[in-house]
């Protein structure tokens, strides 16, 4: 009988310490997870107050395809042109959409033929794009937004 009760309270120490191995590893999973997450955080937060872009004056003619000049006043560099979301404000109804469209259609599209020598396919601080944008509205836009992949916008009033 003793030899039955050591080896159930050796198996209950057993036990014990593999939950308690398996508590400790969870917590330190779970802690590098967090940390991970807010390092990620901190890392966009700080890209965002380092994006910075100005909407140049309006072109006279608001017609379609309308064509506006951005500046990157930044100090980020902007890559990721299919996330920039451009929104055209008419008279009498809300915002509407328009996606990045090199192609046909609605949408716009970068018409700088070169946007640096060093890196042609980002956008850099200091740098000016003209955007071409093509809507099929019957009205004229009064209002422009232009709205980067990390959230930054900037708005201009075109009439």
């Amino acid at each position: 009988m003793a030899a039955a009760s050591l080896v159930a309270t050796a198996f209950g120490i057993i036990i014990i310490i593999i939950t308690a191995y398996v508590l400790a590893g969870s917590t330190l999973a779970t802690s590098e997870i967090v940390t991970t997450a807010q390092k990620d955080m901190t890392e966009i937060q700080l890209k965002m107050l380092g994006t910075s872009l100005e909407i140049g004056e309006p072109p006279v003619n608001l017609t379609s395809p309308l064509s506006i000049t951005l500046s990157n006043t930044g100090n980020e560099p902007i890559r990721d042109f299919e996330n920039m979301e451009v929104y055209l404000f008419f008279p009498g109804t809300g915002p509407v959409l328009y996606k990045y469209s090199p192609g046909s259609g609605d949408g716009w599209w970068n018409d700088s033929r070169s946007l640096g020598y060093f890196y042609p396919t980002q956008w850099d601080p200091g740098e000016t794009m003209t955007m071409i944008i093509t809507y099929s509205e019957s009205s004229t836009p009064i209002g422009i937004q232009v709205t980067t992949p990390n959230g930054v916008s900037a708005r201009r009033v075109l009439s």
